[in-house]
């Protein structure tokens, strides 16, 4: 309990003395600036994979990672964007990835304030870090839907082998969401490893990870009890600028979730390094004692 409790006081001192907060703002900012242009990719490809209802899916398998009053501001742009699918390739992949590295680029920034770098990377290598980051994210995010695409056709397997159906419909709520859990995790762990200008050597970033990412899986569900719930009556007075403001709050708690696991980590560091200290220093004084 005395761990944990010290661990907690490293946690929010280093959240307050870094201004953590302040930089889940504009990491938000960041989210928003990349969003268009990373639904543009997503429905570029998707769209044209042998799969029927591929965009729906898709959909339906981002549902999990955010609140429902943000997705229902994509929804329509997704249908925009599927409908000119044909103009995708003209605007080209390759410039839509660089606008939505954004998002990636300001990872990269918030979490060398959190680990306190002293020595960024040249802007020009950020940028192609953000590139690269952005595509293994887009990379998951795809086999993620592909897995949830692939379900039915498990299911058409497995039931002419035996009469699984009945438990698979029950099953299969519950292994979409296993999936989402486990691309969100993915997502977040390859940021903490490769983003920050640090090296990778013995460096902690599983705890922040797998605690980020079920934040994250948590504030969207809380967000979607609240808003379509507690706060339904004050957020009804808003109109329609209800569904932006629940997706920038959303946006701004993920990414404070993202810097708190990554501040979590570097607490986890620091504690270990002042134990390894005070056992080298109680060593020192049972030779000097003998």
């Amino acid at each position: 309990m005395k761990h944990l409790k010290t661990l907690i006081i490293l946690t929010f001192r280093g959240f307050e003395r870094k201004h953590l907060s302040l930089i889940a703002a504009g990491l938000a900012y960041y989210f928003l600036m990349s969003l268009s242009p990373a639904l543009l990719l997503l429905v570029g490809v998707v769209s044209y994979l042998p799969l029927q209802d591929a965009t729906r899916r898709a959909t339906s398998f981002m549902a999990h990672v955010m609140p429902p009053q943000g997705l229902s501001l994509i929804e329509p742009m997704l249908a925009t964007i599927s409908s000119h699918r044909t103009g995708i390739v003209s605007f080209g992949i390759v410039v839509s990835l660089w606008l939505a590295s954004i998002g990636a680029k300001g990872i990269i920034a918030g979490l060398d304030l959190v680990y306190e770098v002293r020595t960024p990377r040249p802007l020009w290598i950020n940028r192609i870090f953000a590139f690269g980051l952005t595509v293994g994210l887009g990379l998951m995010l795809l086999l993620g839907v592909v897995l949830t695409v692939a379900g039915p056709a498990v299911e058409t397997l497995l039931s002419a082998v035996v009469p699984v159906q009945s438990l698979w419909i029950r099953a299969w709520p519950y292994i979409h969401w296993v999936v989402a859990a486990l691309f969100t995790f993915a997502a977040i762990e390859m940021f903490y490893l490769l983003a920050p200008n640090v090296p990778t050597f013995r460096r902690l970033t599983v705890p922040g990870a797998v605690i980020a990412a079920s934040a994250w899986l948590a504030l969207s569900r809380s967000l979607a009890v609240f808003f379509n719930q507690l706060g339904s009556s004050k957020i009804g007075t808003y109109g329609t600028l209800a569904a932006p403001i629940a997706l920038v709050v959303w946006l701004y708690w993920g990414a404070s979730a993202i810097l708190i696991g990554a501040q979590i980590n570097v607490s986890l560091e620091l504690y270990r390094n002042l134990g390894a200290l005070d056992s080298e220093h109680e060593w020192q004084q049972s030779n000097n004692a003998a």
